[in-house]
């Protein structure tokens, strides 16, 4: 059964929010540079520190922070990044529409198409973590800073 974690009802409005736009991310608001927190958290999916309630809602938290007010249809699908884990895992995701919340995936094992796409782009180096959408991809590096893909 599907599970959804983030809905626009446990969103704080705040009015200096930079993604606030009635619901609406533009391409410019998604290309602005990512919080220290939301990627230090998300950096934490390796260290299994997140896999209690409390550190998953805290982690919840911080995507709602980042992106605001934005319309469930503008937040992104999931993440992808390089897994630390060690060998034979690459990548994980981390799904943020679905019941399967946290994976982790070994070199040789299929991830679900729509984050396959970011599979590359998230083992190399020059990126922190790979936001996948239903149209675009974000490439996040180390210092927040955003790049379409």
């Amino acid at each position: 059964m599907t599970r959804i974690i983030l809905q626009n009802d446990n969103i704080n409005l705040d009015t200096n929010k930079q993604y606030q736009t009635h619901g609406f991310v533009s391409d410019r608001d998604l290309l602005k540079k990512r919080s220290k927190k939301y990627l230090d958290l998300i950096a934490e999916l390796d260290a299994k520190t997140l896999t209690d309630t409390k550190g998953m809602e805290e982690l919840i938290k911080a995507i709602q922070e980042e992106f605001g007010t934005a319309d469930i249809a503008s937040l992104p699908l999931g993440i992808v990044s390089k897994c630390f884990l060690g060998h034979p895992y690459e990548v994980h995701t981390l799904d943020l529409s679905g019941s399967q919340i946290i994976k982790h995936y070994k070199n040789t094992e299929t991830m679900e198409p729509q984050f396959e796409k970011a599979r590359s782009a998230a083992k190399h180096n020059a990126y922190a973590i790979v936001e996948i959408y239903n149209d675009k991809i974000i490439l996040i590096r180390e210092d927040g800073t955003a790049s379409k893909l």
